[in-house]
């Protein structure tokens, strides 16, 4: 009561002016970020007797302290409020549930030949940006049918100015080869222009321009340029035609749908451009508490538009927002001109409303399966006390053969699934002879030194785009402590290590010189063991196909009996000749094709090579 007391009475001295307010609990940490037209009244309501929801009183009781921050307008704390809630990420409010970074398209604007490229961070450069967009596997399907009627280049400016031969993309007619110029800029920019005006939803416009080209090329007599406007009117109308068609009275619109349960919020919002719905978007936010439709429809509107970078006319929701007011001015101005928003009562724009929402439902019930199928990442975390569920796990291994065609992998899992296409391999550039350590230390250098590297540009690879919430090392303490002496002058110490030995699958942890006690049937040990081992897997492979590119010989070649098929399963069943050397006679014999003759052979061989006991 003395808290509640000591509250009261500051409010008492709040302003009566707009502003933001914050909530903290004793340890200074911020618990809620609200706005309001009326700093001392909007205080004051949450110690009323009544009216207060059961997540409005768990806030209050968790508080200790609240201070405020003066606005000129509503619309201002407004735009204060969305910023702080993403820095502070409070308990109390509704907010995005991760922040992974969606991509985006990337037009480089400032350069003669400008590149469209995909992206997930949006810089203040100069370039056009679109987005985002949560498909990337459909964001870059859709961009290939696009290129097809507006080429474009993509390839990185360092490739533009190496005075190479135009690429494959210029012989399929997917781009005009400007870096062997083959196009003037003012041809060029025009591409780009239809382009820019496809992907800001004037179809209806670019396609009236489009055949104005056409009848004037024809009048012209310049049946080739003709015959290109033609083509590029007949993919757009074939693209349009795939499109899902709505009443063409409808305008410019976007539809948001929302579905709820136990602080879980899926969120779905449809595109509608000329009449047709043209795309949607899924994302998730939580809440800690019960929170009401509209609260909810109000922080989805700020967390959205506020990197939205297009904005329709009309929004339609299914609830009207506690500040709809200021949040329509804050759209207008991010637009630039007038925003509406509107619950619709019936007919079609209630219908697409209720489309929305269905969605919305099922992405939650898919998320919610999804959910349950990461047991094995909940159960990791918690075996290795991580601050966070590791969502993005990367393994690394390394293999060579005397030091010869030495070779890094790495390899990624998201939600516990493999995701092939990001995995990386590295040819080891710097090592010479036979060091482990060292190889493990220059694969994670190369690999974390570019993200650092890029970070700045917002072009890197996607695999290197972010880092990892856990890194799992193939080997012991060594190994381990080999990648930690790397990313901490990187200033990556922060990122969880472990290592994962081959023998008695031990699990290793900085800090610890015993290795973890977790059992080999716990999900989260398995995990980490079908990690270890795919990464051992990409590197073994790797170094089998520069082998036989390169055509080196393996020592093994020069023991009698021993050919290919048993040389090649020696090498799969063993890291190296050394740990042949080292193995008993009925490991050797066990390995497939091999018998205790040949198994006799390669041990007096390699024990005369290695000088073995």
């Amino acid at each position: 009561m003395e808290r509640i007391e000591r509250m009261k009475a500051r409010i008492l001295h709040a302003p009566d002016q707009p502003g933001v307010y914050f909530f903290k609990d004793e340890h200074g940490a911020v618990l809620y970020v609200g706005k309001a037209r009326s700093l001392r009244d909007r205080l004051r309501s949450y110690f009323s007797p009544a009216g207060l929801n059961t997540r409005t009183m768990r806030m209050i009781n968790a508080a200790d302290d609240f201070s405020f921050l003066v606005t000129d307008s509503e619309v201002e704390a407004l735009i204060i409020e969305s910023n702080l809630i993403k820095s502070h990420r409070p308990k109390y409010n509704v907010r995005l549930r991760d922040d992974k970074h969606y991509p985006y398209i990337r037009i480089t604007m400032e350069e003669d030949f400008p590149r469209v490229q995909v992206v997930r961070r949006v810089a203040d450069d100069g370039s056009k940006y679109f987005g985002p967009f949560t498909n990337s596997g459909i964001l870059r399907a859709s961009l290939d049918i696009l290129r097809q009627v507006f080429p474009h280049r993509s390839c990185s400016n360092h490739r533009f100015n190496s005075g190479r031969r135009p690429c494959l993309y210029f012989h399929t007619g997917r781009c005009q080869a400007p870096c062997d110029a083959q196009v003037s800029v003012k041809a060029y920019r025009e591409q780009i222009d239809g382009l820019l005006k496809f992907l800001s939803g004037q179809t209806r416009e670019l396609m009236d321009t489009l055949k104005e080209k056409m009848d004037g090329a024809a009048e012209d007599l310049d049946f080739e340029s003709a015959a290109r406007y033609r083509d590029q009117l007949e993919a757009l109308n074939q693209f349009q035609d795939q499109q899902h068609k709505q009443s063409a009275s409808l305008e410019d619109l976007d539809v948001v749908g929302i579905a709820a349960n136990e602080g879980e919020v899926a969120v779905t919002i449809l595109f509608m451009r000329d009449g047709k719905i043209v795309g949607r978007d899924h994302f998730m936010m939580h809440s800690e508490a019960q929170a009401s439709l509209a609260d909810i429809v109000e922080a989805v509107l700020q967390a959205y538009y506020s990197h939205a970078l297009l904005i329709p006319q009309r929004i339609l929701i299914p609830k009207e927002p506690p500040s709809a007011d200021a949040l329509t001015h804050w759209l207008s101005e991010q637009r630039g001109t007038r925003v509406f928003l509107h619950r619709p009562q019936r007919g079609e724009k209630r219908r697409l409303v209720q489309l929305a929402t269905r969605n919305a439902k099922l992405y939650l019930q898919e998320q919610k399966a999804k959910e349950h199928d990461q047991e094995p990442i909940r159960e990791l975390a918690q075996a290795l006390g991580l601050p966070r569920l590791p969502r993005r796990i990367e393994g690394f291994d390394v293999s060579n053969l005397f030091g010869q065609m030495a070779v890094g992998a790495m390899v990624v899992f998201e939600e516990g699934v493999p995701v092939r296409h990001q995995y990386r391999r590295f040819r080891i550039e710097k090592v010479e002879g036979v060091d482990d350590y060292a190889m493990l230390k220059e694969v994670l250098d190369r690999r974390f030194s570019r993200y650092l590297r890029a970070k700045p540009q917002h072009e890197q690879d996607s695999s290197f785009a972010t880092v990892p919430d856990l890194i799992v090392i193939d080997g012991g303490k060594g190994q381990l402590s080999a990648a930690l002496e790397i990313l901490k002058p990187l200033g990556l110490a922060d990122i969880p290590v472990v290592g994962l030995a081959k023998q008695e699958e031990d699990i290793f942890v900085p800090d610890q010189s015993d290795p973890l006690s977790i059992a080999p049937d716990h999900a989260g040990s398995q995990l980490l063991q079908r990690i270890r081992d795919e990464a051992h897997r990409f590197a073994i492979d790797y170094h089998r196909r520069l082998r036989k590119r390169h055509g080196v010989r393996s020592i093994l070649d020069d023991i009698p009996g021993i050919g290919p098929k048993r040389r090649n399963a020696l090498l799969r069943a063993f890291d190296s000749p050394l740990a042949m050397a080292e193995a008993s006679m009925d490991e050797l014999a066990a390995v497939p094709g091999m018998t205790r003759r040949a198994a006799k052979e390669v041990k007096r061989f390699l024990l005369d090579r290695y000088q073995v006991d």
